[in-house]
């Protein structure tokens, strides 16, 4: 079927609710931007649910199954499956308090995932501490520092016009240390200049991953709950050390997901122990607690102690990379098959 502006309004004048009632009379179809196969309808409907917008872009697709579509109302966008697009993941690597070590497993999650044949990308969440780019070794003179992120709730940028993610060891890489230059502040507050933020380097860059981890602010601050209410997330990950502090903290976390259905795909123990040089025994660095096991999270892996995590990781070359058959690259296995079994 053409894909063209009358026929999208055609095919949603007959749109009918489970009731039976009509959807969207004809004035709420604010406007329709298309490219090619791809299209974006703007809704001028306010506080819809989810729901709502998964009924209408279903709808479309299957009117005009070999395109693509996003529906907005206001600052809310939906593309299909978990609302990234149909078959695309956003996962979440979170963590109840700071130095835990999110950033890495983040990079060496993706990096495995990656290996595994699935298409990765990397974007860097924490808006006041994004190390990602340091990590990974990706450094951008141009190209992405003085974006327009907060154009995202009042203009639709048809896909060839979006800016396109750096690119790293197979990786897709953003981060808001790509907008502001390192040793800067960042100058976001309040609830809404953080979501349009983080909406913009959801849906206003030109991902093609199929699988998009997100690093994300350690606390349960403005960050943490714009991420859970406003981003498509298909699941999230914890990242703890084993003992019970960490943990403690990470429960208020737990709380927050649940709260906002976010489903935990599972826990992540780093630093869970260091083996001996000199007798091979493994050392416990910290007490051991049950906390998140305790209320339902079960254990993805245990990432032990090893100090070239930390140095490879200020040299922009990840652990998993340089050691492929050691025991971190062994463990991340075993959280990315987890977490591919999950998703799928």
């Amino acid at each position: 079927m053409m894909l063209d502006e009358a026929a999208i309004r055609a095919s949603l004048a007959g749109l009918n609710g489970p009731t039976g009632a009509l959807l969207l009379a004809a004035d709420e179809v604010v406007s329709v931007v298309i490219e090619d196969r791809w299209a974006a309808v703007v809704l001028g409907k306010d506080q819809v649910s989810v729901e709502f917008l998964r009924l209408v872009h279903d709808h479309l697709w299957r009117s005009f199954p070999d395109a693509t579509f996003e529906v907005r109302t206001g600052s809310d966008v939906f593309r299909g499956g978990s609302g990234f697009g149909q078959g695309r993941h956003v996962v979440a690597v979170l963590g109840g308090k700071g130095g835990v070590g999110k950033s890495t497993v983040a990079v060496s999650l993706a990096l495995t995932l990656s290996a595994m044949g699935l298409s990765v990308g990397l974007l860097d969440a924490d808006l006041n501490g994004p190390d990602i780019p340091h990590m990974l070794g990706v450094h951008p003179r141009s190209g992405h520092r003085g974006l327009n992120w907060k154009l995202l709730t009042s203009t639709v940028t048809p896909p060839s016009q979006r800016p396109r993610p750096q690119e790293r060891y197979r990786l897709e890489v953003m981060s808001v240390g790509f907008v502001v230059p390192e040793r800067l502040p960042l100058a976001v507050t309040g609830r809404a200049l953080v979501s349009t933020m983080l909406r913009y380097l959801i849906f206003g860059i030109a991902w093609s991953a199929d699988v998009l981890v997100i690093d994300a602010p350690p606390g349960t601050g403005e960050e943490l709950q714009v991420m859970a209410h406003d981003l498509p997330l298909s699941g999230a990950i914890f990242v703890t050390t084993p003992q019970d502090l960490a943990q403690m903290d990470a429960e208020r976390t737990l709380g927050l997901l649940t709260e906002h259905g976010v489903p935990v795909i599972g826990l992540v123990q780093n630093m869970a122990g260091l083996t001996c040089p000199h007798c091979a025994q493994e050392i416990d660095l910290f007490s051991q607690s049950t906390r998140l096991t305790d209320a339902g999270v079960r254990v993805l892996g245990r990432i032990p102690f090893d100090v070239r995590l930390s140095v490879t990781a200020d040299q922009g070359e990840p652990l998993v990379l340089g050691d492929p058959r050691g025991p971190i690259a062994y463990e991340f296995a075993k959280i990315g098959l987890a977490v591919r079994r999950a998703l799928e």
